[in-house]
């Protein structure tokens, strides 16, 4: 279920669609769908840290004594076109991560986008 987080009366509520009517759902029923490491490609939300709110797409994928850790470019979405490849990269665990909405159209518009730097990751790992 895709929710948005919205201003209501000076207090924010979590909101989602229900055929054409925005609902209101408890905070505690929420829970982030957190990405799989090695396939999720699409656009990421950073949900906890220094970088929370930042938008991203996985590079690439490793293990560190044992634990998860996504490779991640920092995008910068623009409306009608692909996402634009901004120079800052993390690495983080996927619990700090949250799957992201994206429409048919922008998912289409950025299909390619990060193909060369996951193959340069590839490159980099032989």
């Amino acid at each position: 279920m895709v929710v948005t987080v919205a201003e209501i009366e000076g207090r924010l509520s979590i909101r989602y669609k229900h055929f054409n009517t925005s609902r209101f759902l408890e905070p505690d029923s929420v829970m982030p769908k957190h990405p799989s490491v090695t396939r999720d490609n699409g656009l990421l939300v950073v949900i906890k840290g220094d970088h929370c709110g930042k938008l991203v797409r996985r590079i690439h994928h490793w293990y560190i004594h044992g634990e998860d850790f996504v490779y991640l470019a920092v995008m910068q979405k623009v409306d009608g076109a692909a996402d634009i490849i901004l120079p800052e990269r993390l690495e983080l665990p996927p619990d700090c991560l949250c799957v992201g909405s994206e429409t048919k159209e922008e998912k289409n518009l950025n299909n390619t986008l990060m193909n060369a730097l996951r193959e340069e990751a590839r490159q980099a790992e032989r």
